[in-house]
């Protein structure tokens, strides 16, 4: 019957004819697909030999009877509320897991970028915690950062990987990468937050940027943050055109832009 129909939860006697509840209990739980359903017991049995048994094989509830009903009815909201708690943790995982192979396999394209997205994500949250932004603000953001660059997948590999200047047909092409990557998210409801990030991150707070060419505050709070992240860590790695520089002094030069996220 489990292999038919997974149950949300499983209520049974530890008194059975066939089977009793102890022996019944560790079938479910040696498979992997089955073990996070709660079970509780029900019995007559209030012995302290049966009890103990339950709670060592961790079982979440053990009722004796007569069962009260309100309380029975308490404990399953309780536990039916905790696996779908679970359960939305777990898609949470999977889809930020997703998101993080998307943005690596985009990555993967630029030979010079490698690593460069978990690294501008790590910079990005340490500014999101130093300024005291909601966890919420810290979620989408981490998205964002992820995701900033998506639109490159637009632009033909031989432009990506060209070191050098690029001539202004191909750098005008590339300018197209924000605009395109926001229209690949715009359709995704859950995404929608994150657009900021995607869509002006190449701003530039003197308004040289693209591709609306925004300057001071006009740039969203969300761009100015993750601009800053990018700069760090464009100044601290080693390019084709460039070496690291000291982090200490790359800290201080970026610090002093701080004060525009600030209320």
């Amino acid at each position: 019957m489990l292999e038919a129909m997974t149950p949300d939860l499983i209520l049974f006697d530890i008194t059975m004819p066939l089977m009793n509840g102890i022996e019944f209990y560790k079938k479910p739980r040696k498979n992997q697909s089955w073990t996070p359903i709660p079970i509780i017991f029900l019995t007559a049995n209030d012995s302290t030999e049966d009890i103990q048994a339950g709670r060592e094989l961790g079982v979440e509830d053990y009722l004796i009877k007569p069962i009260d009903y309100d309380n029975l009815l308490k404990i399953f909201r309780a536990r039916l509320a905790r696996m779908e708690n679970v359960e939305v943790a777990h898609i949470g995982k999977a889809y930020f897991e997703t998101i993080t192979v998307l943005a690596n396999t985009i990555e993967g394209r630029d030979p010079y970028t490698h690593g460069y997205v978990s690294r501008v994500v790590y910079y990005a949250r340490f500014l999101v915690l130093a300024i005291g932004w909601a966890e919420e603000n810290l979620r989408i953001l981490e998205i964002g950062a992820l995701l900033h660059d998506i639109g490159k997948i637009v632009v033909p590999d031989q432009i990506l990987n060209k070191a050098g200047p690029l001539p202004d047909e191909e750098w005008n092409l590339m300018k197209q990468h924000p605009a395109a990557g926001a229209k690949i998210l715009q359709g995704v409801s859950h995404l929608r937050d994150a657009l900021p990030y995607i869509y002006s991150h190449n701003e530039h707070w003197d308004g040289s940027g693209y591709p609306q060419r925004l300057s001071g505050k006009n740039i969203p709070i969300e761009d100015r943050l993750l601009t800053l992240a990018d700069v760090y860590d464009g100044l601290t790695t080693k390019l084709s055109y460039h070496p690291a520089r000291p982090r200490e002094g790359s800290s201080r030069s970026c610090s002093i832009t701080l004060a525009t996220f600030r209320p």
